[in-house]
């Protein structure tokens, strides 16, 4: 498996990401992340909206890893929260549903730290090159 560099991004350092595999055939990665503390609410649960940074790191492992080491620009994410995630392991499952030269549309699940499944998202972004490579469209 080619793993992206994204263990190296400060956002990913930040979440504690760690890729868990990838299967190629489904273009689905999985990733474990771990919440900053910075993120607990007063109740001692991680903040919803906070839940799709870990989604969005894992659906930018899977447009690298699907398209061959192309990099994402997110336009949209759907976020939908379906139970509390407490401050311990996150794990997330995302899938390039279609990889292509200029978008991509994911897919993700997000399960606490014993496998309940606390949220779904769905996110299309637009497939870019490295920094430095060609202009993105829109760029002057």
């Amino acid at each position: 498996m080619n793993l992206p560099p994204v263990l190296e991004w400060p956002s990913a350092k930040h979440l504690g990401a760690t890729i868990l595999g990838y299967d190629k055939e489904t273009h689905t990665v999985e990733m474990a992340f771990m919440p900053p503390p910075d993120f607990a609410t007063m109740r001692g649960k991680v903040q919803g909206g906070l839940l799709a940074g870990p989604l969005d790191e894992a659906f930018g492992a899977a447009v690298f890893l699907a398209t061959g080491g192309k990099l994402q620009l997110t336009l949209d994410i759907n976020l939908s929260l379906l139970r509390p995630v407490a401050m311990d392991r996150i794990t997330v499952k995302a899938r390039a549903v279609k990889a292509e030269r200029r978008i991509s549309f994911l897919e993700g699940e997000l399960f606490d730290h014993e496998g309940n499944l606390c949220a779904r998202a769905t996110a299309t972004s637009m497939t870019t090159d490295w920094p430095g490579q060609e202009k993105v469209q829109g760029d002057g």
